[in-house]
């Protein structure tokens, strides 16, 4: 029995935290609880803009158990306590225009997210209706807003392109962007209809904003432990010394951590914490 190295839980939300409801098993809830109560701690790490992340925060009563949140696969990196924006970037408008311009070859119109750090203003934007997006905006009206030309959003915080639709048209709008400085990454939203296709500019992923939070907290990624279930945890999980995938994990990520655990509707992410982070301060033999 040696003591437990781990200072620090990077987790995905959905599929890995959350069940396929969106709703938090008690033993993923118990364990975020242990983390606080051990001096651990914990980030989110997802794909969502801080205006749902809030959402989640609330609807699921998590405010003091979650320290930080990695946005946008790696865009934004937040301080949830301190109520602070640690590191940021914006998606470069002409290679977002000209992304848009590839995609509507297609006859296709992404959604462009924005981030406000207040979680109260427009930070989804739309200008023509594609695929099945219109699930997006439904879900997203009070901070959606329709523009006409996207040069009126020149200068605005950008972070990222997104559609949503069947996996097979999202493949074919992935691929449209070839040769561009540009990340795809196509998911399962359990929220959305479908599929979901993600576009940031090239070099973004949440190993990224990951290696950001642990020079934030002194840390170095032998003291973390990286959970996830998707495409977009992929390099997380591959390039961390310790990761470890739900047992409803996409293959490739399977292939990659270094662990299995429970699924996510089983509680694997608490699984995990308990058995690396044990009650007595000790790691698993």
């Amino acid at each position: 029995m040696t003591p437990s190295p781990y200072r620090l839980v990077i987790t995905d939300i959905d599929g890995t935290l959350l069940d396929d409801d969106g709703n938090l098993p008690d033993l993923n809830r118990q364990a975020l609880e242990h983390c606080r109560a051990m001096g651990v701690r914990t980030c989110l790490a997802t794909g969502r803009r801080w205006t749902t992340c809030l959402r989640l925060l609330d609807r699921l009563d998590l405010g003091g158990l979650v320290d930080f949140c990695i946005l946008n696969n790696g865009m934004i990196l937040r301080d949830i306590g301190g109520n602070r924006t640690l590191s940021g970037r914006d998606f470069p408008f002409p290679l977002l225009l000209q992304a848009v311009e590839r995609l509507n070859t297609l006859s296709l119109d992404p959604i462009v997210l924005g981030h406000n750090p207040d979680g109260a203003t427009a930070d989804v934007f739309h200008r023509h209706d594609a695929l099945m997006n219109g699930d997006f905006i439904a879900k997203n009206t009070a901070h959606a807003r329709r523009v006409p030309d996207w040069g009126e959003l020149r200068g605005a915080h950008l972070v990222e392109l997104v559609l949503i639709g069947h996996r097979a048209d999202l493949l074919a709008a992935a691929d449209s962007l070839a040769g561009l400085d540009v990340e795809t990454v196509i998911l399962r939203n359990t929220f959305y209809k479908e599929y979901m296709l993600e576009i940031t500019p090239k070099g973004i992923s949440k190993l990224l904003g990951a290696n950001e939070l642990l020079g934030h907290l002194g840390l170095h990624s032998g003291e973390a432990i990286a959970i996830g279930d998707s495409d977009n945890d992929y390099e997380l999980l591959k390039d961390f010394p310790f990761s470890i995938a739900v047992a409803n994990a996409e293959a490739k990520v399977l292939a990659v951590a270094r662990e299995v655990t429970g699924s996510n509707s089983e509680g694997g992410f608490g699984q995990s914490v308990f058995k690396y982070i044990p009650r007595n301060g000790r790691a698993h033999p």
